[in-house]
Formats: structure tokens, sequence, C-alpha cells
């Protein structure tokens, strides 16, 4: 379960990252109870310099140590402790078969020391209890020997009712044999079912079977660690979560999904891929009906692909010294009880669900045996303050926390500017798509997808942050957001923010639709852009739709439509008020004859609307032209209202109420001067973005210029003397404003 980056380099024990939503997880119902069924061992730990070979013997190491006996163990009893260890407010119960013999009483001990309920563990006469032996190297990795004793041999009495819920006959005396409403009382007050598969396949089925039949919101959570067998699509389609490692993965799709192509071989050779690691959780949904497929990926974190199969939630693995680490036997049973227990009740978003998880799996190397290594709930949360930025407390951070921590990452962002370290106070930005243009100035490099284009754009000088489109930068591009996010701290890079494109099935509309679903489906497509950018550590959603209009008179009815956008826009800042939503309003396209929102003016009174502090407006210069505005003027009338989030430099001719999306200042320059001055003047603290379109002009070339471009007027505009200014404002003085113009300029 956890793997080394080096020799003795750090422990990694993942989580996953959001995925696309960072919902709030919360149980049906108001009990908070876990019931664990599953296997009980008592393990017996042999170190070992290594392991032996076939046929061979070998002694401990060091030679005069003493083995550790009667350790408790085993998946389920691992599980019902961390469950009872870990909580503050679930109680857990634990079902199980105890061996007729000294170690049942050690385990038995155990589970009621940590306060399991163990009222429903019977013993199983006559046979001895389960037994592990662990062979534990230096460095803290294991192998284990495992006899199952009453796990396996203990069940008997469940036989016939499993053959009844099947629909197969059995003879059986009704006394010998465990009833249907014996299965339900034990099920009927509990929110989360724990399975493991180191116990009888139909013992897990029957719990599933009777929670479907009586209790469908019942979470049903199954560790396929154990036994390596096939497993039913019927049964897998019960399961609320499927939790393999990579491996397990592997073979649960060998022996369960249909063959792609007839062929059968190979999965295991493309262990570490995450593409196929995701491919594969899909076979599971596609084929099998699974739900959530969460995999962990050792010292690469982990990764859970939603019941949707397109949302894919991604972490980072929480890192600890190597010196740290002792032993890992129980760290994935630690960390699949930590998930159900942040489900179950820590009433948190998924990430932090997984972030939980993966510190306290991390926590349980740092002792030898399992059941010993198993952390409390407020070593996790320190964990997790420590790794995860979390407040040290029991409770879940709240938006306005969450917005503060990300407004203080994102002071400390580096700025742009490479010129005699200029300090410049802002980052930059360039249209990503643009790295597309001109590919044969790439070396012969590949320009395929976003990935090939944020690596271009690495090599930018002065470059310091990435705009992405959403969903077109995203999707099969990247395994997770995280993978995304790395590539932007390989390049030296940071996230700008998301910019939501809606796909062409919203012709009709996106928000303005004229269907109510498909409206609803516009609005989750711009919450799940904003889980994006918290994933990626940028705090802005910036929305142009180029769908949202008309194009001719009587076509819409205006006011239903401007009604739509305040009721949309409302329920995303509502639902992520850490996240800064931005409209680009733009007054025509050969998409929309007529925009919603066709001016700055009309935006600004719709930002007024919709009254949400985290709705504002970026600023296209091209589009602003393009409505007949004084770009100028327009920042400085949002400016007054605190409303610019973001702008977008460009220049163009506008003919014809074409967009050119030429370079900064190419055009106007005496109204680019004023655009950065306005910019100044209001105390913009957004970044500066370039929304140009060089498909004759080597982009990288062009995304310097403009840079330096920028760089110049704002040194102008600053040096711009404030008294003439003030004079020329009295008088209209339009001459005086001209000659003010062509000095800066002359300077530049």
């Amino acid at each position: 379960m956890i793997a080394r980056l080096s020799v003795r380099s750090f422990l990694a024990f993942a989580t996953t990252l959001l995925v696309l939503f960072e919902v709030t997880v919360v149980v049906s119902g108001s009990s908070r109870k876990i019931l664990v069924v599953g296997s009980l061992n008592a393990d017996t730990f042999l170190p070992v310099a290594r392991l032996p070979i076939e046929g061979e013997n070998i002694g401990l190491s060091p030679h005069d140590v003493e083995p550790v006996v009667d350790v408790p163990g085993g998946k389920g009893c691992n599980q019902a402790i961390a469950v009872a260890k870990l909580s503050s407010s679930s109680e857990t119960t634990f079902v199980g078969r105890l061996g007729d013999d000294a170690a049942g009483d050690i385990l038995k001990e155990a589970l009621t020391t940590h306060g399991v309920d163990v009222t429903h563990c019977g013993v199983a006469k006559g046979v001895s209890s389960g037994r592990g032996y662990v062979f534990l190297t230096p460095n803290g990795q294991v192998s284990a020997v495992v006899s199952g004793g009453s796990n396996q041999l203990g069940w008997n009495a469940w036989k016939p009712l499993y053959h009844k819920l099947s629909g197969t006959t059995v003879q059986a005396d009704p006394q010998d044999y465990i009833s249907e409403e014996y299965v339900r009382d034990l099920l009927k007050d509990k929110s989360c079912l724990l399975l493991q598969r180191e116990i009888p396949e139909f013992v897990n089925d029957i719990f599933v079977t009777v929670a479907r039949k009586h209790f469908p919101t019942i979470l049903i959570m199954q560790d396929i660690g154990g036994e390596d067998r096939p497993m039913a699509a019927s049964y897998i389609s019960k399961c609320d979560y499927l939790m393999p490692n990579e491996s397990e993965l592997n073979r649960l799709v060998q022996s369960c999904c249909k063959p792609l192509n007839g062929d059968t071989e190979g999965v295991e050779n493309q262990e570490g891929d995450m593409e196929h690691i995701v491919a594969c959780a899909r076979r599971l949904q596609n084929d099998c009906g699974a739900k959530n497929v969460l995999v962990t990926l050792g010292a690469r974190g982990s990764l859970l692909v939603c019941e949707n199969g397109n949302t894919i939630i991604s972490q980072d693995p929480c890192m600890l010294s190597a010196s740290l680490v002792v032993d890992e036997t129980g760290a994935g049973d630690c960390y699949r009880a930590a998930l159900a227990v942040a489900l179950t009740e820590q009433d948190m978003s998924l990430q932090k669900c997984m972030q939980f998880a993966s510190a306290a799996g991390a926590l349980a190397v740092m002792k030898r045996g399992a059941v010993p290594s198993i952390p409390t709930q407020a070593q996790v949360h320190h964990l997790c303050a420590e790794q995860f930025r979390w407040k040290e407390s029991l409770h879940h951070e709240t938006p306005e926390e969450h917005a503060t921590h990300l407004a203080e990452d994102i002071a400390h962002l580096p700025r742009g500017g490479w010129e005699d370290n200029d300090n410049f106070p802002l980052m930059f930005g360039s249209r990503l798509n643009s790295m597309k243009d001109r590919p044969e100035l790439w070396e012969g490099k590949s320009l395929v997808n976003a990935k090939d284009w944020v690596k271009r754009q690495g090599t930018i000088r002065g470059l310091t942050c990435v705009d992405f489109n959403y969903p077109q930068h995203f999707g099969s591009v990247w395994a997770s957001n995280a993978e995304a996010k790395a590539c932007l701290d390989a390049e030296g890079l940071k996230a700008g923010s998301v910019c939501l494109r809606y796909p062409s099935k919203f012709a009709r509309g996106a928000m303005n639709h004229p269907d109510a679903e498909r409206r609803q489906e516009a609005i989750d497509l711009t919450k799940e852009a904003a889980q994006v950018a918290r994933d990626l550590g940028c705090n802005e959603v910036v929305v142009w739709s180029a769908y949202d209009g008309y194009d001719y008179p009587f076509q819409v009815d205006y006011d239903e439509k401007w009604q739509q956008l305040v009721d949309a826009f409302q329920e995303c800042c509502d639902a992520y008020p850490d996240i800064k939503f931005s409209l680009e309003f733009k007054p025509t396209d050969e998409n929309t004859r007529f925009f919603t929102v066709p001016s700055t003016g009309a935006a600004l009174l719709l930002v007024q609307q919709i009254n949400r502090s985290n709705m504002g407006l970026t600023l296209d210069v091209g589009h602003m032209l393009m409505a007949g505005e004084n770009p100028g003027q327009s920042i400085a009338m949002v400016g007054q209202h605190k409303k610019l989030f973001g702008i977008q430099l460009n220049d163009g001719y506008t003919r014809l109420a074409a967009e050119d999306g030429l370079m900064f200042a190419s055009v106007h320059p005496g109204m680019a001067l004023e655009i950065i001055y306005q910019l100044q003047r209001t105390g913009f603290d957004g970044h500066l973005y370039f929304d140009t379109f060089p498909q004759r002009t080597d982009p990288v070339d062009e995304a310097e210029y403009n840079i330096q471009r920028v760089k110049a007027f704002w040194r102008a505009a600053k040096n711009l003397d404030s008294t003439k200014l003030t004079q020329i404002a009295n008088e209209h003085d339009a001459l005086g404003a001209l000659e003010l113009v062509n000095q800066a300029l002359r300077d530049t």
C-alpha cells in the first residue's frame, strides 16, 4: 500500500483530490452508525532481513529477537477498531466469527477495549482463530501468509440464508441458520456498511442484498483487498464504493469485465498509467454497473472516478519522512476506515474526506502492528493541518476560511517580468489555444492538446499564469486536476482562472436555454468549473457564453432571459462563495447576433441585481471596442464599483464588428495608455490576460511582445503628470489630452 519515492525517501499514502465537484457529503438519515463485517486474525510478526526464495529456510533477523505474537489484526478487526478510534460520533458494530481458542478471547477483548460492539460476533465451535504470519523487512515493507480459520470456516449457519436470498433450495433446520430478519435488524439503524474479502463471498452478498432490499440509502463500501476472486456484476452494482489498490483494480477488470477486442492480456503491464487506471474504473462502471471507484496508488496518491464516469477526483499523497516508517501492515485498512468515518460523520467535501483518510493511513505506518498503529482523530486532524492546511480543529473549514487561505496563497504567487527584476505587480497570462499556432516553430514537438500547449507557454519569458478553458482543456487530456496542476508546477506557472466555454450542445442557449433541464446542466457545468479552479489553486471562473442571446426581434422574452441569468449566477455564487464568478460580455458574435448582456453598462446592472460579493466582470478590450465603447471609460465605471475581476488585453480595427484579437496597443495606443491608467487608478488586482490570435505570428514571441508593451505602458501611465491630467479634465482640453498621450508614448 505504501511505496517509496527512493531507497530512504518518503512515505506516501494517498487520497483524492476533487473532483470536479467539492460537494459536501451528508449521509442520508440522522443515524451515524457504522457496521463492519469481516475477518479477525491473531498476527505473528517475523522480522527478516529479506524474504526467502523458493526452497530456502532463513532465520529471524537479528537472530536473538523474539517474534511478536497474537497481535490483533485481520481486515475486519482493523477497520472496526479504526472506525471507533477515528470517530467522534459514530457507533461501531462488528460482525465476525471468533475462533474457539485463546486467540479468539484476545481478539474479542481488543475490540471491546476500543468501544466496538461485538454482541453479534459468534464463536465457531471447534475451529481455531484466523492467523496471519507477517514477514517484516527492515524498511517496513510486509508480506504475509494468512490462515483463514474461523474467518472461512465459521459461517456455516449463514449458508441457508444465502441460498434463500439467491433463489436456490437447500435442506436445513430453521433453528440452525441465520434469518433475514436477524440481518435486517443488524442493518436497520446503520448509515454505513463496510466490507472486505477475507471472509466467504456469500456472507458479503447476504448483507448487501438485505441492505439494498430494506435500506436503500445505506452507504455500502467494499474493500477489494483480501482473497483474489471474481466478483459478480450484480453485486458490484449494489455497492456505493469499490476500493481496490492498483493491482486489485487490474485483476478485478480482467475477471469481471468484457474483453476489449478479444484481448484479456497485458492489463498488468499498464500499471502506472493514469489514463489506464481511469479507463479500468470506467470499464467497471460500464460493464458491471459500478458506482464510485476509488483506487489507491501508493506514492502517486489516489484517484476517485465518481459514479457519472466523468468526474475524477485526485489527491496528492500525504508525505512523511521514510525514517518514520515502521510497519505498513494496516495502512490500507486504516485509510478505508477513515474514509467511511469521514463520509458518514464529518459533513465535509469529498476532497477533505480523502485527505482525512490519507493522513490516517500515513500515520498507521509509524508503529508495529495494524491495531496498535491506528491513530486518533486528533492526530489525523493535526497531520491534515500540516499537510493540507486544515485549521487544527475537528470542524469543516467554512467557505469564508477557504477564501481567506486561498487569498493568502495567491498573495505569494510570482508576478510577471524578467527584465531587471522589475517586480511587476500583476501576473501575466496568455490565450492557451494560441500555442497550437505555427507548429513548425516548435521544433517538431507535439502540440496535440492543452498539456502540450502549457509546456509551450512555459517557454514564454515573463508569463506567470495560465487560463484554462473548461471543459475543452480537460476531459481525457489529464487523468486528474492534480496532473494539470503538476504540469503547471513543472513549467513554473500558476493557474490564473478557469474560463467557461459551453459546448455546442448549448447552441440554443446555456443559462438562457429554453429547456429548464438544459439550463440546469449549464449551471452545473459552471459549478464544475469552480471546483476545477479550486483544485488548480486559483479563485476565479470567467463565464463567456457564445449562445446566450437571440438573432431576431420578438424571438425571446427579454425580462425572462435576464432573470434566468440572475438566478443562475446567484446559485453558482452561493454554491462556491470562495470563488469569484466573472461575466465576460460580448455585444455580438456569429453564433448570437444580440447577446442578453451586450454592453459594460448592462453587465454592471446584472452584477448589481445578482447582488453577490463574489460576482463581478471581466472586460475584454476587443469586446468593448465592438460595443462602441471607450475601454478606459468602461474600466473606470466598473472599477468604481469594485467589480472589475479580470481584464483581457488585445486590440483591433473592429471592421464589420469583427473581433481581431491583435497585439496590445497595436491599433489604439492612446486608448491602451488610458486602459493601463484606469487599471492603476481603480486599484485592479487581478491578472493581465492577452486574448489574441497570432495565426501568422510565433505565439511565444507575440506573448513576450505583449508583456513588454504592457510594462512600457505601465511605466508611462505611472509617470503621467497628475496636475496636468486634472487641468485637462477640468478644461475638457482635447489638444492637451492628445499632447499628453503623445509625450507619454514617445517615452515608451
